[in-house]
């Protein structure tokens, strides 16, 4: 798997401001945009090839090491790569990564793909555990099948860092499954396990991976201050079908980190239509050039919880969701909910989402009356929404029984301040939810400004298509992104990226022709 397409980063424009740069809302400024410190990501190779200074552990039929287990893994160091090579049947095991990479010399657990490009599996039913692993805490072992961490044995300031997981399919960490620890004996998952689980850990990558079928996807987070995961890039994955069948603590991702950047993953439902998509809880969330499609709230950005010290960190309260697609295929909670779910609201979000450039599509035609879809949900009035050149489409257009609203309300109160420019809406979309009709307390401005219509003019809305189709309205019709990070890719089928060119005028949407 190949992105065709070298990603610079995100651009620090200094005293820069957006078109809410400056102004006040009800004595509240919604200031200057304060973007995220400049990353450089190197175009997407998944090559299992080794080529760190290190030591090369090779394990798979006919190899040095016939099990993962026979690698020393709590003895890797900066450049080692551990190559799995696909085989049928699978690999039963638990690891456990705690070693100091660097940005030139990581540590790295690749996959090295079958015959027809089959991903190496790491199967969390039955799987064994190599006896010598040196985990944070033994009690954790029941929280991941993957598991990225501080060995307990190392001083406490020996921060585990520059962890690669690339290439693999990850799956079976949930109940009903079983293990074996290290000590031997039989061990339940726990309720909330995850395929991949980082109780600690700086630059920590996770990259064309399929990661399904976990209680939880990814877990990457535990706490705040000295032992703050930070630098996480979460890439080219297909992650699906996590989450647990009877509740909705479960998620496809779920994170309290610090500067996690998601980009050109594929998110399928979760188990059973329960549970978020990505819930986050971290500082620096940067969502960019996805395909989201359903889960309870699709996005979920909430309250600091373990980590509550970040809410000192001005990253918190600055959010940035652009080049996406995100599918709501039928009826279910807001897409994206932003502030907080504690009820301690001093750990709120408080910030402004910056939501640009996205194509968010709801499949209605299947709803009944009184069924209906949000896309923004606020928990305050603190939240803030600034939505630019987004398409806000749907497949049918709605009725006030069969509702589709920008913003909606929890336990009949709508909350939040949303700001609309620039952006397609279909016709028949509503501020608010018309029946029966929430409390308001918030406010959505712009939307008479919107351009409406009945058809974006998709290439094929039916066959998930939506790139713009010569002529399209939304070629050349978007506002200015003034102050913003550029929009210069756009998501390829499937997790993949490709450069995107607008032309002289801004094409509104995840997509340009």
């Amino acid at each position: 798997m190949r992105v065709r397409a070298c990603i610079t980063g995100l651009l620090l424009v200094a005293g820069c401001t957006g078109e809410l740069g400056g102004t006040t809302d009800g004595g509240r400024d919604w200031g200057p945009v304060a973007l995220p410190p400049p990353v450089n990501i190197p175009p997407v190779n998944i090559d299992c090839t080794h080529v760190g200074s290190g030591r090369d552990y090779q394990v798979g039929p006919g190899k040095e090491f016939e099990a993962i287990g026979d690698v020393p893994l709590e003895s890797l160091v900066a450049g080692d790569t551990v190559r799995v090579f696909w085989r049928a049947e699978g690999y039963h095991e638990k690891i456990m990564l705690g070693g100091q990479g660097t940005a030139e010399q990581p540590i790295r657990l690749c996959g090295v793909s079958g015959p027809n490009g089959e991903l190496p599996v790491i199967d969390g039913e039955d799987a064994t555990t190599r006896p010598e692993l040196d985990f944070p805490f033994d009690g954790h072992q029941v929280r991941g099948l993957i598991v990225v961490g501080h060995k307990h044995d190392d001083p406490y300031d020996l921060e585990p860092s520059h962890i690669t997981i690339e290439g693999i399919e990850i799956k079976n960490a949930s109940t009903p499954f079983r293990f074996t620890d290290k000590a031997g004996s039989t061990a339940s998952y726990a309720r909330n396990a995850a395929g991949v689980f980082v109780e600690r850990g700086d630059h920590v990558t996770v990259r064309g991976c399929e990661v399904h079928e976990n209680a939880n996807g990814l877990f990457i987070g535990t706490a705040g201050g000295d032992i703050l995961t930070t630098n996480v890039l979460i890439e080219s994955n297909y992650i699906h079908d996590n989450g647990s069948l009877s509740d909705y603590n479960e998620h496809n991702v779920y994170n309290e980190a610090s500067n996690v950047i998601y980009q050109f993953n594929r998110f399928g439902p979760t188990r059973g239509g329960n549970g978020n998509n990505i819930k986050e809880r971290s500082a620096g969330v940067v969502i960019r050039y996805n395909w989201i499609e359903d889960g309870a709230h699709l996005i979920d950005l909430v309250d600091a919880q373990e980590a509550t010290d970040s809410v000192a960190m001005p990253s918190f309260h600055e959010t940035f969701i652009y080049g996406n697609v995100l599918l709501r295929t039928g009826y279910g909670p807001s897409m994206i909910h932003y502030g907080g779910d504690s009820g301690q609201t001093e750990y709120y979000r408080k910030g402004t989402l910056r939501f640009f450039a996205n194509t968010v599509f709801v499949k209605n035609e299947t709803y009944r009356d009184y069924e209906r879809s949000a896309v923004f949900e606020a928990s305050t009035n603190d939240e803030r929404i600034d939505a630019r050149n987004n398409v806000f489409a749907s497949s049918h257009e709605p009725t006030s029984l069969r509702a589709v609203t920008f913003l909606g309300d929890r336990d009949d109160v709508a909350s939040g301040v949303l700001l609309l420019a620039g952006n397609w809406v279909r016709q028949g979309w509503t501020a608010f939810d018309p029946v029966p009709g929430p409390r308001l307390l918030g406010r959505v401005d712009g939307l008479d400004s919107s351009i409406f219509g009945v058809d974006p003019a998709f290439a094929s809305a039916a066959s998930h298509d939506f790139i713009p189709a010569t002529g399209a309205p939304l070629i050349g019709a978007g506002a200015a992104l003034d102050g913003l990070p550029p929009v210069d890719h756009q998501y390829s089928l499937h997790q993949q990226a490709e450069p995107r060119n607008d032309g002289p005028t801004l094409t509104i949407g995840a997509f340009a022709q």
